[in-house]
């Protein structure tokens, strides 16, 4: 069945907006001095062993610190008092200098500026202390990282090589944790707003051992804040990360699960947003990364921001058949399904996760919901119904889930439901599944799903579950034993609320290709568009029928696609009224080919667009096709001749027959074709395909000048020679094969 296509969600998906934890970028704040106490004997000799820091109070308190008046001012003097106190224990040289440099570095803080050159010794020192293995240099570090908390502090740190150092402590791999943590800091601290130290990062290919850091759970909570800091807004080092390993990283750091609930994922989501559409990001990540998100976002504990940005991560995952098949294959649907619902209402049952559990306290909490708030979670629903979409679309997924499965039997409920997003996703997600005959079959005969879909086509008023309602009903259409029931469900009567939409031509074109497929090889669908829309005789309405509101659509529409699927629903009904219909007496269709005539004088008109466009040959052989069939009858003939002497249409006729254009007619360049339909019983000139291709450029030439040879023979048969009607003698010629002139001005004279 070839006109069964794979169902898309009718949204574009669009990236919901978040805000940040913070307005700028995080920093660090030390230990403090619950956190890293420094330990001074009375004696003044070197200190005893640093505790192990507290790293969990350390990130619980990375939001909105600021160095204190008091911390910075007195930033030399502590450092100053450090590095004496180093130069007595171990000999450090220079610090005796240092001391005046310091206080006077001091004082110009109070005054209102920095002196910076009293760095200029400090990187100096640093060296010693790493190369004398200084038990001083965690407390020096420390106190250089509460100073980076200060803005004024970061670019003399980053011009003084201060950064540079704390950078290749973090590069080695056997360093001291306390001073691991403190270098974070300071990296992370200089980094805030200030893409020049983020430049000597990535200069210094820094990222990478930070990433390291990440993967370390006694340091990801400092060391994730710290990537966040390099990263943001700043594209080189997004390109770093992304090539260092920073998204299967960050997704191996959230599978741990440590993080469901933490301020911390927003600060991993936020990377992992800048970072994964860059090489290799989606290539490099495991096959359970949408699983994993998808996870954390169904967890009580994550709040509606990071949910909205797990979701949207997800959902890029999810745009890979990889990750679909992985999300399938591990029966992990129910998580994004679960998410739908839950949007809508918290009560959810555990047992049955997709179950929509009270409904009306539902309702009522999404009436009290903020505007922006709605805005964001109808996003979210837009995206999982987009990944849903395509997931439904694959193979494997009908091959998990059978008709029968609860997740199936949820999507069913789903139609029902009281919230569009979810009739949406059911009906996309079902539609996709009614390709299969088999299931199609079962649907309808078994299920009786076609009921619940009408009834939305019949009632709602939202675009997409109108426009989604209608593709599923589509597919089910195609499948021939379901024709008439879907007819005797009274499918055709709801048509016109789709027909009228005068504002949505998606629509329109949606609800003239269901009314194609219900036709299609169906004389009893064909005589129910037929019946008229009153029983009232008296009625205006009871010589109009539901064909009359498609013609009346063709005639209002400007969208080709839509003309055209109408005229393709003219050729249908020509096709069943000349073909094969066992069961029905030949005077009943003699009597519905009447009412097809006789009722619709401009029955005819769709079939010129077809024939006048070059875009799609298949359907301009239709057209064709359908002109001939129709002048096979008076009755036909009729309904053809002012259609056929129309120029769009008589141009092409005699270009058809000829091969040769008019001078100055419109240029049109073929496009891919449309797929033909099925044989008719008897007739050798149909357009339609053969062993499965498309037919060649001249065997579809030829046998369209064959059809419109028939129809220019039929219409001379068929009109009377008095009658002025058509333009006998040039008819005549195009018989006789006689050369005609090649301007349409000298051929009408």
């Amino acid at each position: 069945m070839t006109d069964k296509i794979a169902i898309s969600s009718p949204i574009p998906p669009v990236m919901a907006s978040h805000q940040s934890p913070s307005s700028s970028p995080s920093t660090l704040p030390s230990g403090a001095s619950s956190q890293l106490p420094i330990r001074q004997s009375s004696s003044g000799s070197a200190p005893s062993a640093l505790p192990h820091p507290d790293i969990s109070s350390i990130a619980e308190s990375l939001k909105g610190l600021k160095l204190s008046e008091e911390e910075s001012k007195r930033m030399f003097s502590s450092l100053g008092m450090i590095f004496q106190q180093a130069e007595d224990a171990e000999g450090l040289v220079g610090a005796d200098q240092s001391g005046t440099v310091f206080e006077h570095a001091d004082d110009s803080y109070s005054a209102g500026y920095k002196d910076v050159h009293a760095l200029s010794n400090v990187r100096g020192m640093l060296d010693q202390m790493w190369w004398s293995n200084s038990e001083y240099l965690i407390r020096a570090a420390e106190v250089l990282g509460d100073a980076s908390r200060d803005p004024g502090w970061r670019i003399p740190f980053g011009e003084a090589g201060i950064l540079d150092f704390f950078l290749g402590i973090v590069a080695m791999d056997k360093v001291e944790h306390s001073l691991r943590l403190q270098a974070l800091r300071l990296i992370g601290n200089s980094c805030a707003d200030r893409d020049d130290n983020r430049r000597r990062v990535v200069e210094q290919t820094g990222v990478r051992p930070i990433i390291r850091s990440c993967r370390d759970m006694s340091l990801a909570n400092i060391a994730i804040p710290v990537l966040y800091n390099i990263c943001m807004d700043y594209e080189p080092a997004q390109k770093q990360a992304a090539e260092a390993g920073c998204v299967p990283a960050l997704i191996e750091t959230l599978a741990t699960r440590q993080y469901a609930g933490s301020h911390l994922l927003n600060y991993i989501c936020r990377i992992l947003e800048s970072t994964l559409t860059l090489p290799p990001g989606v290539e490099s990540s495991p096959e359970i990364a949408a699983e994993v998100l998808l996870d954390i976002a169904t967890e009580s504990e994550t709040d509606l921001d990071d949910r909205l940005f797990l979701v949207n991560i997800a959902v890029s995952y999810l745009r890979e058949e990889r990750f679909q098949k992985s999300l399938i294959r591990r029966q992990a649907l129910e998580m994004p399904l679960t998410l739908l619902v839950r949007s809508y209402s918290l009560h959810t049952s555990p047992r049955n996760p997709l179950a929509i559990a009270d409904v009306s306290h539902s309702a009522h909490a999404a009436e009290e919901e903020e505007e922006e708030e709605e805005e964001r979670l109808s996003a979210m629903r837009s995206h999982i119904v987009q990944a849903l979409s395509d997931i439904s679309a694959i193979t494997e997924f009908a091959a998990t889930y059978p008709l029968e499965s609860r997740l199936i039997g949820s999507l069913r409920q789903w139609i029902s439901a009281p919230y569009s997003q979810l009739q949406v996703c059911a009906c996309i997600m079902l539609g996709n599944l009614a390709r299969a005959d088999k299931a199609c079959q079962i649907m309808v005969h078994q299920m009786k799903i076609h009921e619940p879909l009408i009834s939305l086509v019949q009632e709602s008023y939202d675009v997409q579950v109108l426009h989604a309602a209608a593709g599923f009903l589509k597919n089910l259409a195609i499948f021939a034993v379901n024709k008439a029931k879907l007819g005797e469900a009274g499918l055709i009567g709801t048509l016109p609320r789709l027909w009228t939409r005068d504002t949505i031509p998606q629509l329109q074109h949606a609800g003239a290709n269901l009314a194609r497929q219900l036709v299609t090889n169906s004389l009893v669908n064909v005589q129910r568009l037929l019946a008229s829309l009153s029983l009232d005789p008296d009625s205006p309405a009871h010589e109009k029928t539901y064909l009359s509101l498609l013609l009346s659509l063709d005639e209002k529409s400007d969208d080709l696609s839509t003309k055209i699927e109408i005229g393709r629903t003219i050729t249908a009904i020509c096709r069943a009224l000349n073909s094969s219909n066992p069961g029905v007496s030949p005077r009943d269709v003699r009597e519905t080919a009447h009412r097809f005539y006789a009722l619709h004088p401009d029955v005819a008109r769709p079939l010129a667009a077809m024939v006048s466009q070059s875009r799609w040959p298949v359907v301009r052989s239709e057209g064709w096709f359908a002109f001939a069939l129709m002048a096979r009858s008076q009755e036909g003939s009729a309904a053809v001749t002012d259609i056929v002497n129309a120029v769009e249409v008589f141009q092409p006729l005699v270009e058809t027959i000829t091969g040769k254009a008019f001078v100055g007619i419109r240029d049109g360049a073929p496009q891919k074709a449309v797929t033909g339909e099925e044989g008719i019983l008897g007739l050798e000139h149909e357009p339609q395909e053969r062993g499965g291709d498309i037919e060649q450029p001249r065997q579809m030439g030829e046998r369209d000048r064959d059809n419109a040879l028939i129809l220019v023979s039929e219409l001379l048969k068929n009109t009377e020679e008095e009658s002025g009607t058509i333009r006998r003698g040039v008819f005549e010629d195009l018989l006789q094969g006689r050369t005609l002139p090649t301007s349409y001005r000298e051929l009408m004279h």
